[in-house]
């Protein structure tokens, strides 16, 4: 069956995300710091928050943004602030331009350029990164979260979403990814073909099923397409 839809992983497949998340973190820290001044004393108790949190709602699990935004205001709230959630909010906002602040791996933007001119390339995440506030974004034809299907990967939504958008069949999308579990094995699950990219990392982690192809970099999948069609 001839490829018509390349759908992507973001976090660890197009850039490396702990430097991202750590740089997002630092600098909500640096915001909270200089606008609260109990700040340090209120997050003290953020991991416990977390878990309280979830235990009320576990569908925050995958609403990333909404979770943080709810353990900030939580812990502002128990520190008497009466516009807490005004503050989380705010604070978000500098998380998530932070979020977006990426450095994509070696060859990221020139594989995109070269397959958005052949294919339909759509993103499929279970984070909160999104592509339409990135660089790359014309490259992309639709995006989804988990947040907006509401499940995360191996669930089957997002990729459902992917061929309600696209009205593709299953055989006709290669779904690109770096997780042997969440990637891989939930998209061949689900009757698609799947490419597993390294970008240099070494894991331990094992999947139930086998990629179709596996490529060492991001660099290397305009040729690998070429090879699946």
């Amino acid at each position: 069956m001839t490829v018509r839809v390349i759908a992507f992983d973001l976090d660890d497949t197009l850039w490396p995300v702990r430097p991202v998340i750590m740089g997002a973190e630092k600098a909500l820290n640096r915001w909270l710091g200089e606008s609260i001044r109990e700040w340090p004393a209120a997050a003290r108790n953020m991991s416990s928050i977390r878990e309280t949190i979830l235990a009320n709602d576990p569908s925050l699990s995958y609403q990333l943004t909404e979770l943080r935004c709810q353990c900030i205001a939580h812990a502002l709230h128990l520190r008497g602030y009466e516009k807490a959630r005004q503050i989380a909010e705010e604070a978000m906002a500098v998380f998530l331009h932070a979020r977006h602040e990426v450095d994509y791996f070696d060859g990221t933007e020139s594989c995109l350029s070269e397959l958005s001119t052949r294919f339909t390339l759509g993103a499929l995440s279970n984070g909160n990164a999104d592509v339409r506030r990135l660089s790359i974004a014309s490259h992309f034809s639709f995006s989804f979260s988990a947040e907006d299907v509401g499940a995360p990967k191996p669930a089957p939504n997002l990729f459902e979403a992917a061929l309600s958008e696209t009205d593709a069949t299953p055989d006709e999308v290669v779904y690109v990814g770096d997780d042997p579990i969440l990637d891989i094995d939930a998209a061949n699950r689900f009757g698609m073909r799947s490419i597993r990219v390294i970008n240099g990392k070494t894991s331990d982690k094992e999947g139930e099923t086998e990629p179709d192809l596996t490529i060492e970099y991001i660099r290397d999948l305009p040729e690998a397409i070429g090879r699946l069609s």
